[in-house]
């Protein structure tokens, strides 16, 4: 079984008035690299990295997962909304023929190898799944993995609207899989948001530490 990743990093940040991506955690690490080392952990092939037109790429760490399966797409019509980049991304994907895709959001710096290793091995165990989400605080949310089957509903997703519907939908099969800790869910949309995940990741409160334990 093949799983491939898409790392979502072309967001406006229309709320943050500077990109996200690149806003520094601590002296040396940017916000933009924490999620992407976990999914690459987690042997992801191919693994697209979806940025804006325009990006420096300076927030992007060495490749450290399967040797090259990342690949970095510019996505031109990222500014049209979230759907863009997300086709954008399985369109690079496609051509290796996954079985199923992991979405994860580069503003979710403690997202984990182990809670995406969960989707990935609840899909396995269950491979009829359309899909397998994360939930925290009663919401349903990336990272979440998508089934081949959900490929043309994907790539039909119009602006700013996610993959929400197709959670709500009756027409899919899915699996929703609690977060072990409610830190998994932070993201930083606001300045606000950014100070208290900078806080927190500066406390060392950080749930990629019990990853063993997921």
């Amino acid at each position: 079984m093949r799983v491939a990743g898409i790392y979502l990093a072309a967001g406006q940040s229309s709320r943050m008035g500077t990109s996200k991506v690149s806003l520094m955690l601590s002296e040396d690490v940017a916000l933009g690299s924490v999620a992407l080392g976990e999914l690459e952990r987690c042997g992801l092939d191919p693994l697209a990295v979806v940025v804006r037109e325009g990006d420096k790429l300076e927030w992007l760490p060495p490749e450290s997962g399967v040797p090259g399966a990342r690949r970095t797409e510019i996505c031109m019509s990222a500014h049209l909304g979230m759907s863009f980049s997300l086709r954008c991304g399985l369109n690079a994907v496609l051509p290796a023929e996954p079985d199923a895709v992991v979405v994860a959001l580069a503003d979710q710096p403690f997202i984990t190898a182990g809670q995406v290793g969960r989707l990935i091995e609840t899909f396995r165990r269950s491979p009829a799944l359309d899909y397998v989400a994360s939930k925290g605080d009663g919401t349903v949310m990336p990272p979440a993995l998508f089934s081949k089957s959900l490929f043309p509903a994907l790539q039909q997703l119009d602006g700013d609207r996610g993959a929400a519907y197709i959670f709500r939908s009756p027409d899919y099969k899915g699996a929703v899989i609690e977060g072990d800790s409610p830190l998994f869910f932070m993201d930083a949309d606001t300045e606000g948001d950014f100070r208290e995940v900078r806080r927190v990741w500066m406390l060392g409160n950080n749930p990629r530490r019990n990853i063993d334990d997921i």
